[in-house]
Protein backbone atom coordinates (compact mmCIF):
# COMPACT_ATOMS: atom_id res chain seq x y z
CA UNK A 1 0.00 0.00 0.00
CA UNK A 2 2.47 2.22 0.87
CA UNK A 3 4.02 1.89 -2.62
CA UNK A 4 0.85 2.47 -4.27
CA UNK A 5 0.66 6.21 -2.31
CA UNK A 6 3.82 7.03 -4.09
CA UNK A 7 3.36 6.35 -7.35
CA UNK A 8 0.16 8.01 -7.00
CA UNK A 9 1.99 10.95 -5.40
CA UNK A 10 4.39 10.98 -8.33
CA UNK A 11 1.66 10.79 -10.82
CA UNK A 12 -0.01 13.75 -9.68
CA UNK A 13 2.78 15.46 -9.42
CA UNK A 14 4.43 14.65 -13.24
CA UNK A 15 1.02 15.88 -14.26
CA UNK A 16 1.33 19.10 -12.46
CA UNK A 17 4.52 20.05 -14.26
CA UNK A 18 3.87 18.77 -17.54
CA UNK A 19 0.02 20.45 -17.61
CA UNK A 20 0.95 23.56 -19.94
CA UNK A 21 0.13 26.75 -17.34
CA UNK A 22 -1.94 29.74 -18.89
CA UNK A 23 -0.31 32.96 -18.13
CA UNK A 24 -2.73 35.54 -15.48
CA UNK A 25 -4.70 36.76 -18.52
CA UNK A 26 -4.34 40.53 -18.39
CA UNK A 27 -7.64 42.84 -19.02
CA UNK A 28 -8.31 44.09 -22.33
CA UNK A 29 -7.94 47.79 -23.25
CA UNK A 30 -11.17 49.50 -23.29
CA UNK A 31 -12.79 50.09 -26.55
CA UNK A 32 -11.73 53.35 -28.63
CA UNK A 33 -14.21 56.36 -27.66
CA UNK A 34 -16.86 56.56 -30.24
CA UNK A 35 -17.39 60.21 -31.75
CA UNK A 36 -20.75 60.07 -29.94
CA UNK A 37 -19.73 58.98 -26.91
CA UNK A 38 -17.49 61.94 -26.42
CA UNK A 39 -20.26 64.57 -27.74
CA UNK A 40 -22.35 62.86 -24.66
CA UNK A 41 -19.31 63.17 -22.33
CA UNK A 42 -18.32 66.67 -23.92
CA UNK A 43 -22.12 68.28 -22.11
CA UNK A 44 -23.22 65.45 -19.44
CA UNK A 45 -19.51 64.18 -18.02
CA UNK A 46 -18.85 65.32 -14.66
CA UNK A 47 -15.00 66.18 -14.96
CA UNK A 48 -14.33 69.93 -14.91
CA UNK A 49 -12.51 68.98 -17.87
CA UNK A 50 -14.84 67.06 -19.99
CA UNK A 51 -15.97 69.83 -22.27
CA UNK A 52 -12.62 71.56 -22.85
CA UNK A 53 -11.10 68.45 -23.96
CA UNK A 54 -13.00 67.56 -26.98
CA UNK A 55 -12.49 71.16 -28.23
CA UNK A 56 -9.63 71.82 -30.91
CA UNK A 57 -6.79 72.74 -30.01
CA UNK A 58 -6.75 75.81 -31.41
CA UNK A 59 -10.39 77.37 -30.09
CA UNK A 60 -9.04 76.16 -26.81
CA UNK A 61 -5.91 77.84 -26.55
CA UNK A 62 -7.97 81.15 -28.00
CA UNK A 63 -11.00 81.18 -25.85
CA UNK A 64 -10.28 79.15 -22.38
CA UNK A 65 -8.03 81.34 -20.35
CA UNK A 66 -6.25 80.36 -17.12
CA UNK A 67 -9.03 82.58 -14.45
CA UNK A 68 -11.74 83.09 -16.32
CA UNK A 69 -15.00 81.58 -14.84
CA UNK A 70 -18.68 80.72 -16.43
CA UNK A 71 -19.38 84.75 -15.65
CA UNK A 72 -17.00 85.93 -18.28
CA UNK A 73 -16.54 83.17 -20.94
CA UNK A 74 -19.26 81.72 -23.21
CA UNK A 75 -17.36 78.71 -23.80
CA UNK A 76 -17.35 78.20 -20.12
CA UNK A 77 -21.40 78.54 -20.05
CA UNK A 78 -21.92 76.66 -22.62
CA UNK A 79 -19.61 73.77 -20.83
CA UNK A 80 -22.63 73.52 -17.92
CA UNK A 81 -25.74 72.89 -20.27
CA UNK A 82 -25.64 69.40 -19.65
CA UNK A 83 -24.85 69.84 -15.88
CA UNK A 84 -28.21 72.71 -15.67
CA UNK A 85 -30.02 70.26 -17.29
CA UNK A 86 -29.15 67.34 -15.10
CA UNK A 87 -30.20 69.88 -12.24
CA UNK A 88 -33.29 71.24 -13.57
CA UNK A 89 -34.61 67.97 -14.56
CA UNK A 90 -33.99 66.54 -11.17
CA UNK A 91 -31.49 64.02 -12.68
CA UNK A 92 -33.93 62.73 -15.02
CA UNK A 93 -31.55 62.29 -17.91
CA UNK A 94 -30.34 59.16 -19.56
CA UNK A 95 -28.05 59.14 -22.46
CA UNK A 96 -27.57 56.43 -25.10
CA UNK A 97 -24.31 55.73 -26.91
CA UNK A 98 -26.18 53.60 -29.91
CA UNK A 99 -29.92 53.71 -31.12
CA UNK A 100 -32.00 55.97 -32.45
CA UNK A 101 -32.52 58.68 -29.44
CA UNK A 102 -29.51 60.25 -27.76
CA UNK A 103 -31.19 61.43 -24.96
CA UNK A 104 -34.18 61.45 -23.09
CA UNK A 105 -35.14 64.39 -20.52
CA UNK A 106 -38.34 64.43 -18.49
CA UNK A 107 -37.98 68.17 -16.89
CA UNK A 108 -41.38 66.84 -15.11
CA UNK A 109 -42.06 63.29 -14.92
CA UNK A 110 -44.63 61.70 -16.33
CA UNK A 111 -46.06 64.94 -17.86
CA UNK A 112 -43.13 66.90 -20.34
CA UNK A 113 -40.30 64.67 -21.80
CA UNK A 114 -37.72 65.84 -24.35
CA UNK A 115 -36.04 63.56 -26.70
CA UNK A 116 -33.16 64.19 -29.11
CA UNK A 117 -33.21 61.82 -31.50
CA UNK A 118 -29.86 60.99 -34.34
CA UNK A 119 -31.50 61.65 -37.83
CA UNK A 120 -28.19 60.36 -39.23
CA UNK A 121 -24.12 59.35 -37.90
CA UNK A 122 -21.95 59.63 -40.62
CA UNK A 123 -18.61 58.27 -40.19
CA UNK A 124 -16.60 58.77 -42.68
CA UNK A 125 -12.63 58.18 -41.77
CA UNK A 126 -11.29 60.35 -39.05
CA UNK A 127 -14.74 62.38 -38.76
CA UNK A 128 -18.07 62.31 -37.96
CA UNK A 129 -20.75 64.13 -38.83
CA UNK A 130 -23.81 63.69 -35.68
CA UNK A 131 -27.32 65.21 -36.57
CA UNK A 132 -30.28 65.76 -34.10
CA UNK A 133 -33.25 66.76 -33.78
CA UNK A 134 -35.39 67.86 -30.58
CA UNK A 135 -39.43 66.81 -29.94
CA UNK A 136 -41.17 67.66 -27.07
CA UNK A 137 -43.76 65.43 -25.07
CA UNK A 138 -46.48 66.90 -22.92
CA UNK A 139 -49.00 64.28 -21.50
CA UNK A 140 -47.29 61.55 -23.25
CA UNK A 141 -48.41 63.09 -27.12
CA UNK A 142 -45.68 64.67 -29.08
CA UNK A 143 -46.38 68.50 -29.35
CA UNK A 144 -46.10 70.52 -33.18
CA UNK A 145 -43.72 72.91 -33.24
CA UNK A 146 -43.52 75.42 -35.76
CA UNK A 147 -40.08 74.98 -36.08
CA UNK A 148 -38.42 71.66 -35.66
CA UNK A 149 -34.62 72.44 -34.38
CA UNK A 150 -32.15 70.25 -35.80
CA UNK A 151 -28.39 70.78 -34.71
CA UNK A 152 -25.53 68.88 -36.73
CA UNK A 153 -22.30 67.84 -35.13
CA UNK A 154 -19.13 67.35 -36.98
CA UNK A 155 -16.43 66.14 -35.02
CA UNK A 156 -12.64 64.98 -35.81
CA UNK A 157 -10.32 62.64 -34.34
CA UNK A 158 -7.14 64.89 -33.36
CA UNK A 159 -4.19 63.21 -31.29
CA UNK A 160 -6.56 59.90 -30.86
CA UNK A 161 -9.51 62.31 -29.36
CA UNK A 162 -12.64 63.28 -30.59
CA UNK A 163 -12.83 67.28 -30.96
CA UNK A 164 -15.63 68.91 -31.56
CA UNK A 165 -15.06 70.96 -35.49
CA UNK A 166 -18.55 73.09 -36.16
CA UNK A 167 -22.01 73.25 -34.67
CA UNK A 168 -24.56 74.16 -37.22
CA UNK A 169 -28.07 74.78 -36.09
CA UNK A 170 -31.53 74.73 -38.55
CA UNK A 171 -34.71 74.42 -38.47
CA UNK A 172 -36.65 71.73 -40.17
CA UNK A 173 -40.12 72.70 -41.47
CA UNK A 174 -41.64 69.65 -43.12
CA UNK A 175 -44.42 71.50 -45.18
CA UNK A 176 -45.70 67.74 -47.00
CA UNK A 177 -46.46 66.11 -44.18
CA UNK A 178 -49.99 66.28 -43.09
CA UNK A 179 -49.82 65.46 -39.96
CA UNK A 180 -47.60 67.88 -39.55
CA UNK A 181 -49.48 70.66 -40.68
CA UNK A 182 -52.52 69.30 -39.59
CA UNK A 183 -51.88 69.38 -35.82
CA UNK A 184 -49.51 72.81 -36.78
CA UNK A 185 -53.30 74.05 -37.88
CA UNK A 186 -54.95 72.95 -34.59
CA UNK A 187 -52.50 75.14 -32.18
CA UNK A 188 -52.86 78.05 -34.49
CA UNK A 189 -56.93 77.53 -34.09
CA UNK A 190 -56.31 77.51 -30.13
CA UNK A 191 -54.37 80.57 -29.93
CA UNK A 192 -56.77 82.45 -32.43
CA UNK A 193 -59.43 80.93 -29.94
CA UNK A 194 -57.58 82.10 -26.67
CA UNK A 195 -57.65 85.66 -28.41
CA UNK A 196 -60.99 85.76 -29.59
CA UNK A 197 -62.28 84.45 -25.85
CA UNK A 198 -59.72 87.57 -24.31
CA UNK A 199 -60.79 90.58 -26.53
CA UNK A 200 -64.94 89.17 -26.39
CA UNK A 201 -64.07 89.42 -22.59
CA UNK A 202 -62.50 92.73 -22.69
CA UNK A 203 -65.18 94.26 -25.06
CA UNK A 204 -67.99 93.24 -22.61
CA UNK A 205 -65.84 94.77 -19.58
CA UNK A 206 -65.50 97.67 -21.70
CA UNK A 207 -69.43 98.23 -22.05
CA UNK A 208 -70.20 98.11 -18.29
CA UNK A 209 -67.32 100.59 -17.90
CA UNK A 210 -68.51 102.72 -21.18
CA UNK A 211 -71.81 102.76 -19.18
CA UNK A 212 -70.86 103.56 -15.85
CA UNK A 213 -69.14 107.11 -17.05
CA UNK A 214 -71.97 107.48 -19.46
CA UNK A 215 -75.50 106.68 -17.76
CA UNK A 216 -77.00 109.08 -20.10
CA UNK A 217 -76.32 106.87 -23.00
CA UNK A 218 -75.73 103.60 -21.86
CA UNK A 219 -74.04 100.75 -23.81
CA UNK A 220 -72.51 101.33 -27.04
CA UNK A 221 -72.81 99.16 -30.40
CA UNK A 222 -69.27 100.72 -31.84
CA UNK A 223 -66.16 99.72 -31.23
CA UNK A 224 -64.44 103.14 -32.06
CA UNK A 225 -66.48 104.51 -29.36
CA UNK A 226 -65.19 101.83 -26.64
CA UNK A 227 -61.36 102.18 -27.54
CA UNK A 228 -60.59 105.89 -29.52
CA UNK A 229 -58.17 105.94 -31.50
CA UNK A 230 -55.66 107.84 -29.52
CA UNK A 231 -53.13 110.44 -31.72
CA UNK A 232 -50.14 109.06 -33.97
CA UNK A 233 -47.56 110.31 -35.22
CA UNK A 234 -46.37 109.71 -38.37
CA UNK A 235 -43.71 106.79 -36.95
CA UNK A 236 -45.37 106.10 -33.82
CA UNK A 237 -49.33 104.29 -34.96
CA UNK A 238 -51.89 104.24 -32.55
CA UNK A 239 -51.49 101.41 -29.44
CA UNK A 240 -55.52 101.22 -30.08
CA UNK A 241 -55.25 100.50 -33.73
CA UNK A 242 -56.18 96.74 -33.43
CA UNK A 243 -58.70 96.98 -30.69
CA UNK A 244 -60.88 99.13 -32.35
CA UNK A 245 -60.76 96.73 -35.57
CA UNK A 246 -63.58 94.38 -36.48
CA UNK A 247 -61.74 91.75 -37.70
CA UNK A 248 -58.24 90.30 -35.67
CA UNK A 249 -56.83 86.77 -35.28
CA UNK A 250 -59.07 84.95 -37.95
CA UNK A 251 -62.34 86.61 -36.33
CA UNK A 252 -64.98 88.79 -36.90
CA UNK A 253 -66.22 90.81 -33.83
CA UNK A 254 -69.59 92.68 -33.71
CA UNK A 255 -71.56 94.60 -31.37
CA UNK A 256 -75.38 94.41 -31.52
CA UNK A 257 -78.58 94.84 -29.48
CA UNK A 258 -77.91 98.79 -28.01
CA UNK A 259 -81.59 99.80 -28.32
CA UNK A 260 -83.49 102.94 -26.43
CA UNK A 261 -81.59 105.42 -24.81
CA UNK A 262 -79.73 104.88 -22.51
CA UNK A 263 -79.36 101.49 -24.11
CA UNK A 264 -79.75 98.64 -21.18
CA UNK A 265 -78.14 95.77 -23.26
CA UNK A 266 -75.67 94.90 -25.72
CA UNK A 267 -74.37 91.71 -27.06
CA UNK A 268 -70.67 91.04 -28.40
CA UNK A 269 -69.95 88.20 -30.67
CA UNK A 270 -66.63 87.05 -32.32
CA UNK A 271 -67.28 84.80 -35.58
CA UNK A 272 -64.53 83.30 -37.67
CA UNK A 273 -63.84 84.82 -40.63
CA UNK A 274 -63.77 81.17 -42.76
CA UNK A 275 -66.89 79.12 -41.67
CA UNK A 276 -64.89 75.74 -42.14
CA UNK A 277 -62.18 76.41 -39.62
CA UNK A 278 -63.29 74.66 -37.22
CA UNK A 279 -63.01 77.18 -34.64
CA UNK A 280 -65.58 77.88 -32.05
CA UNK A 281 -67.71 81.33 -32.34
CA UNK A 282 -67.49 83.55 -28.90
CA UNK A 283 -70.38 85.90 -27.35
CA UNK A 284 -71.06 87.26 -24.36
CA UNK A 285 -73.69 90.23 -23.28
CA UNK A 286 -74.58 92.32 -20.11
CA UNK A 287 -74.78 89.53 -18.35
CA UNK A 288 -70.84 88.54 -18.28
CA UNK A 289 -71.23 85.66 -19.09
CA UNK A 290 -68.75 84.31 -22.04
CA UNK A 291 -70.35 81.48 -23.82
CA UNK A 292 -69.06 79.81 -27.05
CA UNK A 293 -70.60 77.28 -29.80
CA UNK A 294 -68.98 75.33 -32.63
CA UNK A 295 -71.23 75.57 -35.29
CA UNK A 296 -70.01 79.30 -36.46
CA UNK A 297 -73.32 81.51 -36.03
CA UNK A 298 -73.64 83.73 -33.42
CA UNK A 299 -77.48 83.57 -33.10
CA UNK A 300 -76.78 80.00 -31.93
CA UNK A 301 -74.37 81.02 -29.38
CA UNK A 302 -76.51 83.48 -27.32
CA UNK A 303 -79.69 81.28 -27.54
CA UNK A 304 -77.92 77.65 -26.93
CA UNK A 305 -74.32 78.36 -26.16
CA UNK A 306 -72.15 76.80 -23.66
CA UNK A 307 -70.54 79.17 -20.66
CA UNK A 308 -66.53 78.59 -21.25
CA UNK A 309 -65.91 78.69 -17.42
CA UNK A 310 -68.83 76.96 -16.21
CA UNK A 311 -69.74 76.90 -12.05
CA UNK A 312 -68.19 74.29 -10.44
CA UNK A 313 -70.18 71.79 -8.41
CA UNK A 314 -71.92 73.38 -4.69
CA UNK A 315 -70.02 72.86 -1.98
CA UNK A 316 -71.10 69.71 0.19
CA UNK A 317 -73.48 69.97 2.90
CA UNK A 318 -72.26 70.09 6.41
CA UNK A 319 -74.60 68.85 9.45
Amino acid sequence: MRHIGLVLIWIVACGIWLTPQTPAQTPAPPPPQTARQALIEMFFGKGENDFAKHLPEAAHQALIHKGETERTSVVLRISTIGRQLVAEGGGHIETFDEGATLLVSEPNPGHDKIEAIVEHDSLLGEEDEIELSFHYYKEGKMQTLPLVPRVTFTLKQEKEIWRLTEVTAAAHIPLTDPDYLQELRREQNEANEGAAQSRVSNIAASETSYATQHPDIGYTCTLATLFPQAPATENVPSPFAEDASEESNGYRFAISGCVGTPASKFRVSAVPTEADAGQKTFCSDASGTLKFTTDGKSSTCFSQGQPVNPPGPPPPMID
